[in-house]
């Protein structure tokens, strides 16, 4: 099973994104499948273990279990407007963008 510490994760945007610790492309995060592993919460930096699942080409995070509770520093997005870009054209992809 991969490994990977989580990007961000925000509740209120019901969704976050894991970084493999082997290198490859972020992984996507569904707040669903965080429900279904009864985690207790997610922070910037935890350790997981995940398994991929894939939907209409798109990989995604499942399965989740914590590795350890090492947590990172936050960063401070609200002030990278090149996140906020990229969060919308990540959310228009998915059809994640509420109308």
């Amino acid at each position: 099973m991969p490994t990977g510490k989580v990007k961000w994760f925000s509740a209120a945007k019901r969704f976050g994104f894991i970084t493999p610790d082997d290198g490859t492309a972020d992984v996507f995060l569904h707040l669903s499948k965080f429900e279904e592993a009864n985690l207790p919460t997610l922070e910037s930096g935890t350790a997981l273990q995940y398994s991929i699942g894939s939907r209409n080409g798109k990989i995604f995070a499942e399965g989740l279990s914590i590795v350890s509770k090492t947590t990172a520093r936050r960063r401070e997005a609200s002030l990278d407007n090149s996140n906020q870009d990229f969060e919308s054209e990540f959310e228009k992809e998915w059809g994640l963008r509420r109308r």
